[in-house]
């Protein structure tokens, strides 16, 4: 979880200060946050897309990205479901042996310290229990598992060779149409196996 946290800080933007001034904040998280894990609701294969677009061809540019988050109204549908299903799954008498001896937290205040959590770095509400579609916009992560951005047959064939260079191939997770169920790691590893005997 912290070091998610410490994720949330954009690249270039990651110094010193930046790694003192998140262990401050940290300290403003309630507890619980650390005293615990997370429910994720998972929407697999979304109906929204967004686009990368490179800024220049200097490979140490960042290109822009955007994501485009529930821009297809059934995503946010599909989200809301998943957090309805989370609720209904926390208050079974089997997860009760899970949460505090007080009979643990309201659905509301488990929403709320969810987005305290500060996952993103979308600008949060002040009280997102009130809204399920918003808590969906203010929370959404990609997990980190980022794919679709050389696509095979545009950027590179079908053996991951770059179309119109020589010698250089891509053999990870941007060559991936969809992102697998799980983490990626052991597909791409995978990919490149097989992928460098041809």
């Amino acid at each position: 979880m912290q070091i998610g946290q410490l994720s949330t800080i954009p690249p270039k933007d990651r110094s010193l200060e930046a790694v003192h001034k998140y262990v401050r904040n940290k300290n403003s998280l309630p507890k619980e946050v650390f005293h615990g894990g997370f429910i994720l609701s998972k929407i697999d294969g979304p109906l929204s897309t967004g686009n990368l677009v490179l800024v220049d061809t200097d490979p140490n540019s960042n290109p822009i990205v955007t994501f485009n988050y529930f821009k297809h109204p059934q995503d946010l549908r599909r989200c809301v479901y998943g957090i309805k299903t989370i609720e209904k799954i926390i208050s079974t008498n089997t997860f009760s042996n899970f949460t505090p001896k007080d009979g643990g937290y309201s659905m509301e205040k488990l929403l709320n310290m969810s987005v305290a959590a500060n996952i993103n770095l979308i600008p949060k509400h002040t009280d997102d229990s009130t809204s399920l579609e918003q808590f969906c916009r203010d929370t959404v992560v990609t997990i980190w598992h980022y794919h679709g951005g050389c696509h095979v047959g545009k950027v590179v064939d079908q053996q991951y060779k770059v179309i119109g260079a020589s010698g250089l191939r891509v053999i990870d997770g941007s060559t991936l149409s969809r992102s697998p169920g799980t983490n990626p790691q052991a597909t791409v590893m995978m990919m490149g196996r097989y992928s460098t005997e041809t």
